[in-house]
């Protein structure tokens, strides 16, 4: 590989990793995780991609010391809030809501509903 494809892939690996998101936190990654809690760090969620039941109130929880950040979905929105705050939405119907943080471009997430 020459030297200007191994400098531009990791400039691209440093600016993916640099805003967080739903693939880089921790917990991250495609595939849900069943839970009804997502924690937010700085410039991620920690397990942003969850599936629960119909029914379900999902809790994310601001962690200690964190910088502000939201959670927005196209019809709700947590405002912005930062270390030690919680924010809860119940999921009465079935399907996919993704959620980002209107603050930090990448730093998405999203609900499955069965």
């Amino acid at each position: 590989m020459s030297k200007g494809r191994v400098l531009l892939a990791a400039v691209a690996m440093a600016a993916a990793s640099a805003c967080g998101g739903d693939s880089t936190g921790p917990g991250g990654g495609g595939q849900p995780v069943a839970s009804n809690q997502v924690s937010i760090g700085n410039d991620f969620f920690n397990a942003p991609n969850i599936v629960v039941p119909a029914g379900t109130t999902v809790t994310w929880t601001w962690n200690s010391g964190v910088e502000a950040h939201n959670v927005t979905f196209s019809d709700a929105s947590s405002g912005d809030k930062s270390g030690g705050a919680t924010y809860t939405r119940q999921f009465t119907t079935p399907g996919t809501f993704s959620y980002h943080c209107t603050l930090h471009a990448g730093m998405t997430g999203s609900v499955l509903v069965q």
